[in-house]
Formats: C-alpha cells, sequence, structure tokens
C-alpha cells in the first residue's frame, strides 16, 4: 500500500468508522480542513469507502430521484409494490397521496380539483385536518347524475369538509354540445368567477386517463365509442380534467376539448404546483406525456409505473 493510499484508509476510517469530524481529523493530523475533505472524495473516486445504504426504500427512492432529474418534477413520490397484490397497491398509493397532499396544504391556500375515480380514492383517504383557511375550488364542470362521487363539485366539497375549509361550486356540466350553449354558461356571471378563480390556484389535484372504452368519460356517457376512435385517429393518448391530449402534450382538436367546461391543459401548466396521483401501467405513455410536457410537476405513483415510464424512449 502506497503512503497516499494508506493517509486515505487512515483518513476514512477515522471519518466512517469512528466518527470524527473533519475539523477533528485535520487538527489530529496536523493538516487543513480542506484537504481532509479531498481526502475524502479521493477515498470515494478510488473505490476505498463504498457506500452503501441499507434499506427497503432505496429502490423506490433511486425511481424518484430518476424521475425528478428526468422530467424536472418538484416531488416524486414511489411506491414500493414488491409482493402486492395491484388492489392493495392501488389503495397504498392513494393513501400515501392522501397524507402527502395534506403535507403540502399551507395556509390561504387555494386547491384546485380534477375529477376520476383516482381522486375520490385519495379523498376517502384524506384525514380530518384543521386547515380551515383553505378553498377547495372545482377546476372541470360537471352536473351528470352517474357517477355524481367522483365528480370535481363533490370531491371538492369532501376535501374542503375534511379540512374544515371552504369549498366552491363550479354549477354547470364539463361538456356541451354545441358552441351556443358553451358561450351562454362561461359567460354566466356565477360560472365566469369560478372558472377564474380556478385559473388562480396555488395547487392542481389531478388524475390522468387513457383514450378507451373504459374511461371514465365512457362509461358515464359523455363519449361515445365513435368520439374514442375519433380521439384516438387524432392521435390522442390521454386525458387530463377532461382535456384529451397528443404525444405533444397539446389538446387535439375536437368538439369534446372545444367545449368542454373547466382549465384548458395550457391553463393548468400556470397553476404553481401540479400533483398528479396515477395507477394503472396502461397508463403509462400519457403519464410520460404530461411529466415530459410539465402538464404535472409532482407525481405520486407505484415503482412499476415509474419503471415503465423510464423505459419510454
Amino acid at each position: 500500500m502506497s503512503q497516499n493510499e494508506n493517509e486515505l484508509v487512515k483518513v476514512a476510517s477515522m471519518y466512517y468508522e469512528e466518527g470524527m469530524t473533519q475539523a477533528e481529523i485535520a487538527r489530529t493530523r496536523g493538516v487543513s480542513r480542506s484537504l481532509i475533505s479531498k481526502y475524502l472524495i479521493d477515498a470515494k473516486k478510488s473505490g476505498i469507502v463504498e457506500v452503501v445504504i441499507n434499506s427497503s426504500s432505496v429502490h423506490s427512492v433511486r425511481l424518484e430521484r430518476e424521475l425528478e432529474k428526468k422530467y424536472h418534477l418538484r416531488n416524486a413520490m414511489i411506491i414500493d409494490s414488491f409482493k402486492l397484490k395491484e388492489d392493495e397497491a392501488n389503495r397504498i398509493t392513494t393513501q400515501q397521496a392522501a397524507l402527502f397532499l395534506e403535507k403540502l396544504l399551507q395556509e390561504n391556500q387555494t386547491i384546485g380539483v380534477s375529477w376520476g375515480r383516482t381522486i375520490r380514492k385519495v379523498a376517502e383517504s384524506f384525514p380530518y385536518t384543521n386547515h380551515t383557511d383553505t378553498v377547495w375550488i372545482p377546476l372541470i364542470g360537471g352536473m351528470s347524475d352517474q357517477d355524481f362521487d367522483i365528480q370535481s363539485n363533490q370531491l371538492t366539497n369532501d376535501f374542503a369538509i375534511k379540512c374544515r375549509g371552504q369549498a366552491k361550486y363550479l354549477y354547470a356540466p364539463s361538456l356541451v354540445s354545441n358552441d351556443v350553449i358553451f358561450d351562454e354558461l362561461v359567460n354566466n356571471a356565477g360560472i365566469k368567477s369560478i372558472l377564474q378563480e380556478s385559473q388562480e390556484v396555488d395547487l392542481a389535484l389531478l388524475g390522468i386517463s387513457t383514450v378507451d372504452l373504459e374511461s371514465n368519460m365512457r362509461r358515464i356517457g359523455y363519449l361515445t365509442d365513435e368520439d374514442v376512435a375519433e380521439l384516438k385517429a387524432k392521435g390522442a393518448v390521454g386525458v387530463i380534467n377532461s382535456r384529451f391530449f397528443d404525444r405533444d402534450g397539446q389538446e387535439v382538436d375536437s368538439d369534446i376539448n372545444r367545449y368542454s367546461i373547466g382549465l384548458t391543459l395550457d391553463e393548468i401548466r400556470q397553476i404553481p404546483y401540479r400533483l398528479g396521483v396515477v395507477y394503472g401501467e396502461q397508463k403509462a405513455e400519457a403519464v410520460e406525456v404530461a411529466l415530459r410536457t410539465q402538464l404535472m410537476d409532482s407525481i405520486v405513483t407505484t415503482d412499476t409505473m415509474a419503471e415503465t415510464i423510464l423505459n419510454i424512449k
């Protein structure tokens, strides 16, 4: 062992095994602290020191960091689904998303709520708190009699109740059939006011869906089989807030997008914090687009979803 290597081993042992500070080692060795810092860096580079993190969370944390770096995200929370059945992994994902959302809440904050089954499960898991100064606002209309509990107004109400906060409501359908009805509704004073407030929220809670016959919009009856086929033909790969987007994250040219009463995708991108909660690997392509085009800047999902997203070229 060379004299230099011996010194690296000795300094590394003092730092990592004996728990001495760099300043203490510098005094003991009669050198500067900056030199000790250099020795420790060299010890890692040369393989004398190997850092091993012993935790079952290592894999998930590494996936979080990969997603955050690749897509410039604020936060990624990855759920370890090893040995879990799919429905159990999905349940834990929404439970953890609910706890994460609660930690994000701040004084006098406004939170925009989209709609869907995933957001419903987040609402069900959301704890009762005392964020009494929060205001919850729907990001999309919704007045269908079907699946009322997954619509934005109802979810907004449920979150506000659990926070003892305030809920506001968008009394309009999420989709209308023509420009006459659309113009009349969006220019109604009450509706216009809520739409304006929804553009100014601090945080948006978003789900995402694929373009298929099993989507929420198809089940509720907003879409026909022909609509789904047309959207796919125009390049739609996913939907957020009832807005269908292509592989570039742009809204496809469709009456369904044109006559949707709620925030557009470009308006969603202007919201400071955009938290997506996602499970179901069939959504991977849509989620990858949403992350890449900044429709979401934070995500809670499973490790299998994260791996699939990261492998998309």
